[in-house]
């Protein structure tokens, strides 16, 4: 009697035409790899496997489907099947060094690092699966390209991902420190898993953490640039209304130069009745501001083009369960400085940019403290009085601003 591996089994050189254009049911072996083979089912599902007499015995192990396994990498896996020379002595043993031999890729490496996260609730799995997956720019779409397909995990040099932070860095500057922590703790936890003594150890082909030797990048700090009058004036003119984070950009500009995440970060339910209402600050305090009369027709379009099923006012487009990225304002400002021929800035630049052209326009810079929650210190019974004082003062303070802003904002 045939076994159902030798039965019928057609053999042909495989190529990605085939591969996307076959229906048929039944097993095919490569003539290019002669340990893989592709099983396509009644379905059309296509699986990729490995074959191969192994010590006296005929051993199949899945490499996985196509087309999320491509056919160059599905050759190198069955090609380095073919070149194990003996089997682990326990079952156990064999099941998991033969699936190494296949599916020790940078892809099953990151679906590993992110599933583990999400299992211990690390609640920035999100973030990770898309800076390391599935992001716009993320590692692995930059790895199958620069390697001309899917590497192994052991594969990646420090030069790989040097080059993919040189193109990060690029775009924001700011976030680099963000996307090194996140490689750099993913090395790690390979590094773990390969000498883990516990049981379930597995080997990614990664001996020791090589993100490590990226330089670490000092928090990015404002300085001192501020933007003029005309600048200001281009750049609220530039801003499209229907883009988020051109959004959050003009309503830091309306609001007198809030905090990046004090927009960011805000619910749609904070601004009602006129005023923005935040839980907690930077500082740990709550903040309650008038809504100028310069935002309060931008306030009304955010909330018309809210995500229905977000709480945020502007939600991240990917995930309307999270809100904005700094990566993704500061991307957006990036654009801006290319399009406009601006020097160089950041959005927190706003915010200074707003206090100072308000103290030279002589707005009590006191005021403008309270307006952007620095500096408030006072005993308990104190406070209780100038909660109601603050209220007057921080109505002042906004139609300064809208003073200000309109004749700076109006077009010629």
């Amino acid at each position: 009697m045939v076994t159902g591996d030798q039965k019928l089994m057609a053999k042909l050189r495989l190529t990605d035409t085939w591969l996307s254009a076959v229906t048929g049911p039944g097993d095919y072996s490569d003539t290019i790899e002669s340990c893989l083979k592709v099983r396509v089912a009644r379905t059309g599902a296509k699986t990729f496997s490995a074959v191969r007499k192994l010590g006296g015995k005929t051993v199949r192990v899945r490499i996985g489907a196509y087309p999320e396994i491509g056919l160059r990498e599905a050759r190198a896996r069955a090609g380095e099947f073919r070149e194990m020379r003996a089997l682990a002595p326990t079952p156990a043993a064999r099941a998991e060094k033969v699936a190494d031999a296949v599916s020790a890729s940078a892809s099953n490496f990151f679906h590993d690092y992110v599933a583990d996260m999400q299992a211990r609730g690390v609640t920035s799995h999100g973030r990770v699966k898309g800076t390391l997956i599935d992001g716009k720019y993320a590692l692995l779409p930059f790895l199958v390209a620069r390697h001309g397909g899917m590497p192994r995990a052991g594969d990646v040099t420090i030069q790989d991902l040097q080059a993919w932070m040189a193109e990060s860095y690029a775009r924001s500057p700011n976030y680099a420190p963000h996307l090194r922590s996140y490689i750099v703790t993913a090395w790690k936890w390979a590094v773990k898993n390969r000498y883990d003594y516990r049981g379930g150890a597995r080997d990614y082909g990664i001996t020791y953490n090589i993100a490590e030797q990226l330089p670490t990048t000092p928090k990015g700090k404002p300085g001192d640039r501020f933007l003029s009058n005309d600048e200001l004036k281009a750049l609220w003119h530039a801003l499209d209304e229907n883009h988020p984070t051109h959004r959050v950009l003009k309503l830091m500009i309306a609001m007198g130069g809030l905090r990046v995440t004090e927009v960011t970060m805000s619910l749609a339910a904070n601004w009602r009745d006129g005023w923005l209402h935040l839980p907690e600050t930077k500082n740990g305090r709550s903040h309650q501001l008038p809504i100028t009369g310069t935002a309060v027709p931008l306030v009304a379009r955010c909330l018309e083009l809210a995500h229905p099923r977000s709480p945020y006012l502007m939600s991240n487009p990917r995930d309307p369960d999270e809100p904005l990225t700094m990566a993704a304002i500061s991307r957006g400002a990036k654009r801006l400085n290319k399009q406009l021929g601006f020097p160089d800035w950041n959005p927190r630049d706003l915010r200074r940019t707003m206090k100072t052209h308000l103290i030279d326009a002589g707005v009590d810079e006191r005021w403008l403290d309270i307006w952007h929650n620095h500096g408030q210190t006072a005993s308990v019974a104190r406070k209780h009085y100038i909660r109601a004082e603050y209220a007057d003062l921080k109505r002042d303070v906004a139609e300064a601003i809208d003073g200000w802003l309109g004749p700076v904002l109006s077009r010629p």
